[in-house]
């Protein structure tokens, strides 16, 4: 009941603030294929959002697909059609204002695998990103600063506490928190509450403004990420007293 009454809680504060301070949602793009060779069309992709809802799609005549829009969290897509069994793609992790591309999906083999993450994303291969699982297991998760200034070393700290960005003056760096520009200091959230820290050192995207410094963007967990966090614990929890 407690995990109920938190789920409860979480969601009276999150669903508000995702439905007027969320930079965007993300999305998940990719294309299909019979043993690689010829796209496929109409085949049927989706994934579960809660419960028995589920955002679905299909390819289009070239073996294209979208799926949008999505919270920031991680998915596990499925893909099926007439004749095929179904493929199974695991650990997407999506992230707001992102889109997330899959590998060149083979439906002919009725797989079961992981994304694999590129080394450069397409829309931004100067993006720093920190997902939620990795936060998680970061023993700094607690320190905001600290774990921003271990994303890469163009960030160095000042005695003073703040983050600079590629040596820019002090004051020129901004924080955005669901989208919400922070007028003043970062200020560290629950380890639990990130979905994802996004850090811009250069090339910064005209939604942020004009600065000279840097841009971070902090995204918290909505409820249905947390939601999905709690089904899972508790199918891993019912495999193990089953055994």
């Amino acid at each position: 009941m407690k995990t109920y009454f938190y789920l409860i809680a979480i969601a009276l504060i999150t669903v508000p603030a995702m439905n007027c301070a969320q930079t965007g949602p993300g999305e998940i793009k990719g294309k299909v294929f019979n043993d690689l060779v010829e796209p496929e069309p109409y085949i049927e992709v989706w994934v579960d959002i809660a419960g028995s809802n589920q955002l679905k799609t299909e390819t289009d005549e070239n073996g294209k697909f979208t799926l949008k829009p999505l919270f920031p969290g991680t998915y596990v897509v499925y893909a099926t059609g007439f004749g095929y069994d179904t493929t199974i793609i695991r650990k997407v992790k999506v992230t707001a204002d992102k889109i997330t591309y899959l590998n060149d999906i083979d439906i002919a083999a009725a797989v079961v695998k992981e994304r694999e993450a590129p080394l450069i994303e397409k829309d931004d291969p100067g993006l720093h990103r920190m997902d939620a699982q990795t936060i998680k297991a970061l023993p700094i998760r607690y320190d905001a600063a600290a774990m921003i200034q271990s994303m890469t070393p163009e960030i160095k700290k000042g005695d003073n506490g703040e983050l600079y960005f590629k040596g820019a003056r002090n004051g020129t760096s901004v924080y955005y928190v669901d989208g919400i520009k922070l007028t003043g200091a970062l200020a560290n959230l629950p380890a639990r509450s990130y979905a994802s820290i996004q850090v811009y050192t250069g090339g910064v995207p005209a939604k942020y403004g004009d600065t000279t410094g840097g841009v971070v963007a902090i995204e918290t967990q909505s409820y249905f990420s947390l939601w999905r966090q709690e089904k899972n614990r508790r199918e891993i929890a019912r495999k193990k007293a089953s055994r």
